[in-house]
């Protein structure tokens, strides 16, 4: 799909994946809750 609407969601997922890595979070599920807890605190 090369519709400027895929382009555009594809650019947010990758923005999205990329705050959460800058941010520290774990890509397991089972560290989700420590995760957001560890973001609250900041």
């Amino acid at each position: 799909m090369n519709t400027p609407y895929a382009k555009r969601v594809a650019e947010k997922f990758r923005e999205a994946q990329n705050y959460l890595k800058t941010n520290g979070f774990s890509r397991s599920t089972k560290h989700l809750i420590e995760d957001i807890e560890n973001s609250l605190e900041k």
